[in-house]
């Protein structure tokens, strides 16, 4: 039996935008910031310093991905140490009990 050289409905083609394999890239790059954001809040709230979460931050990106993949840069890390490092980290409160007065 001779195989029809189309698909017989329309929808059966599959039709990607031209324009989609940009869009899911900025997305996936807006991903990738905010998990690396969230990742350097984090480590600041524990106490860690700015060195040391840089150092982890580079270390789990280098292990994720290949040097030339990297989805950020250094200086992409650097703008986000500036920005979680830039925030006062408030102080413990004195009463912990947890309720306000």
């Amino acid at each position: 039996m001779p195989r029809p050289s189309s698909p017989p409905f329309d929808w059966m083609q599959p039709h990607r935008a031209p324009a989609r394999a940009k869009i899911d890239a900025d997305r996936r790059a807006g991903m990738y910031r905010a998990e690396m954001e969230d990742r350097a809040a984090l480590l600041s709230r524990l106490g860690h310093g700015r060195d040391s979460v840089r150092l982890r931050l580079a270390s789990n990106l280098n292990w994720d991905f290949p040097p030339a993949k990297r989805p950020l840069s250094d200086a992409d890390l650097e703008g986000i140490l500036d920005r979680v490092f830039a925030k006062p980290v408030p102080p413990p409160r004195a009463n912990s009990k947890g309720a306000p007065r």
